[in-house]
């Protein structure tokens, strides 16, 4: 490794003969305007003052010379790199005259004076990005202007620097001038030789650009380390990239992680658990890229359908589970939607999954169930179903039955429960949800509804000040407490378009703005035309009719062959009474959705304690500088960084934390249930599975 001062000018782009390749490991290019603004404001301060300017580092990496042209990869610097190169395009291109042209051009083309090199348009730029980039690249280059993207980063930035310069030029700053500013820019130059590890220097680098996402880590270990990177970058991941916008990448690969590893994955330390996964699963590069793109596809489906893959029906549901965000269940859906590509399914039992998924997640939204638990439920829930290899033989009647078994809140609600939370609750403050279930009653059996426009309106008014028309209405002596129970209720709110006009307005006159004729929404405004009383009494038939009307939209198929996940030996158990523990022997616990096995009551609390801890370590440790007791009427301090103020040596795995040890069977369950009161997780979220250890003659007595 040689380390230099040196200029970007002079020892890079001046250079004949050199072209400088951004290899496919790297992110694209993608500095904003703002960034764009700062480097060019440095360069002009720089020309003004004739001062060196310092702007970082660029590390590159000779490779072998190709038809005469010496190429070297950039190992960083590449987003600086390339705005100077956008920069100079651009001063070439408002420059005043031809000679003012003459400089600037030979930075960024090899010349060939003396034919040596067989220069072609691809090798006579000093700049090649990867493909993407170097396409829009090139088409700048030799302007060819209607075949560039206009919406890239390097047309943008190119643009934007053409308005800078020609300001400047406006108060007699030149595109020399500019040109000499950038000459004056200074660089740390690092210069890799062949015993250098690329890659490890590149995860060392403390770059001052933008920093490097969990998809571009990941990019940079499946491609950097590979000699076949152009070919696995083209036919893999540059696919992935077009399935699957930047913004939800980061996200796919947490999803993809946590369908691979016991536990969640962080966002902090989700890099370091993918070299793990990829080191302990004995991929190669290409194996790994392949299963990559083999998820990112369902992946893609999951976000936004795919027609030519899936039914229509399967791509409703898939959109109609994104309306609602539930997204959790893609965890779920991952092996789901292998089994249907190995054709363990078919396309309709694939269907009545996703509309069980669909019905489930609906009912659970408007019973109020916390959705704390859900990726826990997710992720581990594939496993519990199909444990047993042979429910795959009744997938649909296995995944129903395991949740109509749950003994958690995660259990599927029934009929009646659904059906008195669509009344009672609270609908409104679940706007998309709400304006879901309101679209899909007024568009069954009909020609559909485009509701895109429309919005929710509440038939009572909410304005706490009701006027005296609507008062005597609902009741003079009980209209406060008629409009506190029933405002934001099924019963009370229908779609319109005319949302912001209709506010307080008598109730005669909103049945004129609410007209079917004018609106088109019919079935929602059926009990409310012709009515000319609006009270308890019509609010609480309409939503006796509407509730009806979306437990038809939205049922449970029932399995038709229930199939059983009980182990007659165990039985589920709540903390609500630890007591119950004793004479107890557990096999799983159930925290926040997510199943653990576990051989007794000892191993449960050190999981569980290490799990609270990941979730939020503030909490324990606060307990442990305090060295508090827990439990009021034990003597122990179950946390505290000194090892004489607890009963044992024991540690949280990780920390320098030391946690008591030594309780009871019933003394632990007190413990995990003071540490969710703690953490304020719902008991309910908490559930163990455990077999009597007592023997019959023992239960006689």
């Amino acid at each position: 490794m040689f380390i230099y001062q040196g200029s970007i000018i002079t020892n890079f782009l001046s250079q004949n003969g050199q072209q400088y390749k951004i290899p496919v490991y790297q992110r694209n290019y993608e500095w904003s305007k703002e960034q764009c603004k700062k480097l060019f404001e440095d360069i002009v301060q720089a020309a003004k003052r004739n001062q060196l300017h310092f702007t970082g580092s660029i590390v590159f990496q000779p490779l072998a010379p190709i038809k005469g042209i010496n190429n070297s990869i950039v190992i960083d610097g590449q987003q600086r790199l390339t705005t100077i190169y956008i920069l100079i395009k651009a001063l070439v291109d408002t420059a005043a005259s031809d000679a003012e042209k003459t400089v600037p051009m030979a930075a960024l083309f090899n010349t060939d004076q003396f034919n040596q090199f067989n220069l072609d348009d691809t090798t006579k730029v000093k700049l090649k990005p990867a493909k993407d980039n170097n396409d829009q690249l090139l088409n700048l280059l030799y302007n060819k202007h209607d075949k560039i993207d206009k919406g890239c980063e390097i047309y943008r930035n190119y643009a934007y620097f053409c308005e800078l310069i020609k300001e400047q030029q406006s108060v007699g700053i030149t595109a020399s001038d500019i040109y000499r500013g950038i000459g004056l820019l200074t660089v740390a130059v690092i210069q890799l030789d062949g015993s250098d590890k690329a890659q490890e220097i590149f995860e060392r680098i403390n770059s001052t650009g933008i920093p490097l996402s969990l998809a571009d880590k990941i990019r940079n270990h499946v491609l950097m380390t590979d000699i076949d990177q152009d070919r696995l970058y083209e036919e893999y991941w540059l696919i992935i990239e077009k399935l699957l916008p930047k913004d939800q990448l980061s996200t796919f690969f947490l999803d993809y992680l946590n369908t691979k590893i016991d536990g969640f994955a962080k966002e902090g330390d989700a890099y370091d658990v993918f070299k793990e996964v990829f080191k302990n699963g004995g991929y190669t590069n290409e194996s790994m890229l392949a299963e990559i793109l083999h998820y990112a596809e369902f992946y893609n489906a999951f976000l936004y359908g795919n027609d030519g893959k899936y039914s229509k029906e399967v791509n409703t549901l898939l959109r109609n589970l994104q309306k609602l965000k539930q997204t959790t269940v893609f965890l779920f859906l991952f092996p789901v939607f292998d089994d249907f590509s190995n054709n363990i399914i078919d396309e309709k039992e694939l269907e009545r999954v996703l509309r069980f998924l669909l019905n489930y997640s609906i009912r659970r939204l408007i019973c109020e169930v916390g959705s704390n638990s859900l990726r826990g439920l997710y992720k581990t829930l594939y496993a519990r179903v199909f444990a047993r290899p042979e429910n795959k033989q009744h997938y649909y009647d296995a995944i129903v039955s395991f949740f109509q078994q749950l003994t958690s809140k995660d259990v599927l609600p029934d009929d009646n429960t659904f059906v008195l939370a669509l009344k009672q609750n609270n609908l409104y403050r679940k706007n998309a949800l709400c304006k879901f279930l309101l679209t899909a009653i007024e568009n069954q059996g009909k020609e559909q509804l485009i509701t895109d426009n429309l919005t929710i309106e509440h038939i009572m008014p909410q304005n706490k000040n009701l006027s005296t028309s609507w008062q005597k209405m609902l009741g003079e002596d009980i209209w406060q407490s008629v409009q506190e129970k029933y405002l934001h209720t099924l019963g009370n709110l229908t779609l319109t378009a005319y949302n912001s006009e209709l506010g307080d307005k008598p109730f005669d006159v909103k049945q004129q703005e609410l007209d079917d004729v004018k609106t088109k929404v019919v079935v929602l405004y059926a009990d409310v035309k012709g009515r000319t009383v609006w009270n308890a009494d019509a609010i609480e038939q309409r939503a006796d009719r509407l509730a009806d009307a979306i437990v038809k939209l939205y049922p449970i198929e029932l399995p038709a062959q229930a199939i059983s996940f009980a182990d007659p030996r165990y039985k589920e158990y709540s903390c609500e009474d630890p007591d119950t523990a004793t004479y107890k022997a557990p096999n799983y616990y159930v925290l926040q959705g997510e199943r653990v096995n576990t051989t007794n009551f000892a191993e449960m609390l050190r999981s569980v304690v290490s799990r609270l801890y990941e979730q939020d370590s503030s909490v324990i440790e606060d307990m442990a500088r305090n060295n508090e007791k827990l439990l009021s009427w034990s003597q122990n301090v179950m946390f505290s960084y000194d090892v004489n103020e607890v009963y044992g040596d024991s540690k949280i795995a990780g920390t320098d934390i030391y946690q008591s040890v030594g309780f009871s069977a019933a003394h632990i369950m007190y413990i995990i249930r003071a540490l969710l009161d703690k953490y304020d997780i719902d008991r309910g979220d908490f559930v163990y599975s455990a077999r009597s250890t007592k023997t019959v003659s023992t239960e006689t007595e």
